[in-house]
């Protein structure tokens, strides 16, 4: 007879490893920073406050929307977009691909672009650029950091 007393077991562990991802605005990390540290966090903010408060969200996983008013194709040493609104713009890049350009992440650029509408960029801020995750545009989400196979 087989014994199934560590499955109980081997679920709490994995329950106790999972620590679910806090959704917080930037107005509520900004007034206090300190209730976030050790914590995975994603801060939805507009480009405005996130190009404001910069050096307090350096390394931290960020969410903004904002249009697409450029994106290389190729011949770049690193896949990257321009993201802009109100007249302040942001750099996204992906380095990961060194010059191959993943096709998805292309038609989503494109095709936003062309529409003018607003893309949801996911990424860590280092510097004054934005480290991609993520980009969503209507029902097309791109991984950015997918490797292709």
């Amino acid at each position: 007879m087989k014994s199934y007393a560590s499955i109980p077991l081997v679920f709490l562990i994995v329950l106790i490893g999972c620590t679910p991802m806090i959704r917080v605005d930037a107005d509520t990390y900004v007034n206090n920073p300190q209730q976030y540290e050790g914590q995975d966090t994603l801060i939805t903010a507009e480009l405005g406050e996130l190009l404001a408060n910069k050096e307090l969200f350096q390394g931290r996983r960020v969410e903004i929307s904002a249009p697409i008013t450029h994106f290389e194709e190729r011949d770049a040493p690193s896949w990257f977009i321009v993201l802009a609104k109100d007249g302040q713009k942001i750099r996204g890049y992906e380095s990961d691909f060194l010059g191959w350009v993943p096709p998805d992440a292309v038609y989503l650029a494109r095709w936003a672009k062309k529409e003018g509408g607003d893309v949801i960029a996911q990424g860590k801020l280092f510097g004054d650029e934005l480290e991609l995750d993520q980009l969503t545009y209507k029902t097309l989400i791109v991984n950015t950091s997918a490797i292709p196979t």
